[in-house]
C-alpha cells in the first residue's frame, strides 16, 4: 500500500537542460528505480526548487519521503499541494491517509481515506483506500484508540459536557465547568475559546480579551479568530471584524473540526459564496449528519442565487431537526420571509 512515483511526466518547454525541473525530476525517477532513495529526494527537491508550480513534482517528493519514514514532512508537502488546488491532486488525500496510518493517527487516516473515496470513488487508489479503511476498522476493534491517561479522558469528557451545554443554550451552566478546566489545564485553548463564546453570549465584553490573549500565546488559533470575527460582526463593527474574516477566507483546514468551524463562520458573517464552496466540499453524507450545518448550506445556496435548491435543502434540514430551519420554514409557509430574514446563526438560543 506504499506510494510509488509515477513513471512518466512530459513537458514541452524548451529551456537549458540544467535549468529544467523536468531534467531533475526524471533523474529522480531513475534514482528511485535503483532504490537510491536519498539521492532521489535530493533530485526531486531540486526539481521542485526550479519548477515550484508543478504539483506532480511535489507529490513525488512526498512519496519518497514517505518511503524513508518522513511521514510528517510528506504530509506537509501534500497539504500544501491540496491548498494550491492545481491539477488533479485528489490522490493526496490517499497518500496522507497512509502517512497518518503509519504515524498511528488512525482517526485522521480514516478521514483522509474517506475524503479520497468521496472525491475519487473509481480512481487509481480506490481499492487500496478501501483496504486501508478495513485495516483501520480492524485496528479500532483490536486496540484501544483512546490510549489517553485517565485525567485526559476526564478532561475531554468535561469539556464535551460544557460544549454540549453551549450547543443546547445552557450557557451559564457551562461557565463554571470551563473555568475549572482552564484552572487545571491553562493551555487547553478549546476551553478558553468556549468560555469566550459563553461570556459573549451573556453580554460580557471580557470575551474579546480572552480571544486576544489566546492569539498572543497561540498565534493563528482558528477558533479564536472565528470567535472574534463573529463577535465584531454581531456587534455591527464591520471594520474590526474584517481582518479576522480575511484570515478565515485564506485558510483551508484539513482537520475536520477546524474545516467546519471556518465554513459555518463564513456563512454566519455573510461570506456566502465561500461558505457554499467550503460546505459543498464536505459532501452530502457529512452535511446530513448535522442538521444545523445542512441548514447553513441552504442559506449559502439561497444567497448565491440557487433559491430552489436552497428551499429544498432548508426544508430537508427542518425535517431532520434543525431548529433554525424549522423557524424559517414556518415563516416561508406564512409568506413572512424576505432576503434579510434568511441567515445562519452559529448559536441557537
Amino acid at each position: 500500500m506504499g506510494i510509488s512515483p509515477k513513471d512518466e511526466h512530459e513537458k514541452s518547454k524548451v529551456v537549458p537542460m540544467f535549468q529544467s525541473g523536468d531534467y531533475f525530476f526524471h533523474r529522480g525517477i531513475e534514482a528511485y528505480r535503483k532504490n537510491h532513495l536519498h539521492r532521489a529526494i535530493k533530485l526531486f527537491e531540486r526539481a521542485v526548487k526550479i519548477t515550484n508550480t508543478e504539483p506532480v513534482f511535489h507529490v513525488q517528493l512526498a512519496a519518497v519521503l514517505s518511503e524513508i519514514g518522513e511521514y510528517e514532512r510528506s504530509n506537509e508537502i501534500l497539504q500544501n499541494v491540496l491548498h494550491e488546488k492545481e491539477g488533479n491532486v485528489d490522490e493526496c488525500f490517499f497518500f496522507m491517509a497512509n502517512n497518518y496510518a503509519y504515524l498511528g493517527m488512525f482517526e485522521k487516516a480514516e478521514r483522509m481515506a474517506l475524503r479520497y473515496l468521496e472525491t475519487s470513488p473509481n480512481e487509481r487508489f480506490s481499492t487500496d483506500a478501501k483496504d486501508l479503511l478495513d485495516l483501520l476498522q480492524f485496528e479500532r476493534e483490536e486496540e484501544d484508540w483512546d490510549s489517553l491517561a485517565e485525567d485526559e479522558d476526564e478532561l475531554i469528557a468535561e469539556h464535551e459536557r460544557a460544549h454540549t451545554m453551549l450547543r443546547e443554550g445552557n450557557v451559564e451552566a457551562s461557565i463554571p465547568i470551563l473555568k475549572k478546566i482552564i484552572a487545571e489545564h491553562p493551555s487547553y485553548w478549546a476551553a478558553h475559546n468556549h468560555l469566550a463564546e459563553a461570556l459573549y453570549r451573556l453580554g460580557d465584553d471580557s470575551a474579546f480579551s480572552i480571544c486576544e490573549a489566546i492569539l498572543e500565546k497561540d498565534e493563528g488559533n482558528l477558533f479564536a479568530i472565528a470567535n472574534l470575527a463573529l463577535f465584531y460582526q454581531k456587534n455591527g463593527d464591520a471594520k474590526k471584524a474584517e481582518p479576522f474574516i480575511h484570515s478565515l477566507k485564506r485558510v483551508y483546514p484539513l482537520d475536520g473540526d477546524h474545516f467546519v468551524k471556518v465554513a459555518e463562520t463564513l456563512c454566519a458573517v455573510g461570506e456566502f459564496k465561500l461558505a457554499y464552496e467550503r460546505l459543498k466540499d464536505l459532501g452530502q453524507w457529512e452535511l446530513e449528519l448535522r442538521p444545523e450545518l445542512l441548514f447553513s448550506f441552504g442559506v449559502a445556496l439561497y444567497h448565491i442565487g440557487e433559491e430552489k435548491k436552497a428551499i429544498s435543502t432548508i426544508t430537508k434540514a427542518a425535517k431532520m431537526g434543525s431548529i433554525q430551519a424549522k423557524k424559517l420554514v414556518k415563516k416561508l409557509n406564512a409568506g413572512e420571509v424576505d432576503r434579510s430574514n434568511i441567515f445562519y446563526d452559529i448559536w441557537v438560543e
